[in-house]
C-alpha cells in the first residue's frame, strides 16, 4: 500500500524539491491567449547518413 503523507509532509517535500515557489497567480492576472497561425517556415531536408555509416 503506497505510504500517505499529511499535508504538511507534501509541502516540505515540495519545498525541498522545488524551493520556495512564486505566489499563486490569482484569476484577476491571468491573461487571455489568442491563437495564431504558425508562420511559413523553410522545410528542412531530413539528414541521411550515406552507405559507409557515420564517419
Amino acid at each position: 500500500m503506497p505510504e500517505r503523507f499529511t499535508d504538511e509532509e507534501l509541502a516540505f517535500l515540495r519545498f525541498a524539491r522545488f524551493g520556495e515557489l512564486p505566489p499563486r497567480v490569482l484569476p484577476d492576472e491571468l491573461v487571455e491567449v489568442v491563437e495564431t497561425e504558425q508562420p511559413d517556415l523553410p522545410v528542412r531536408q531530413a539528414f541521411e547518413i550515406g552507405p559507409g555509416g557515420p564517419a
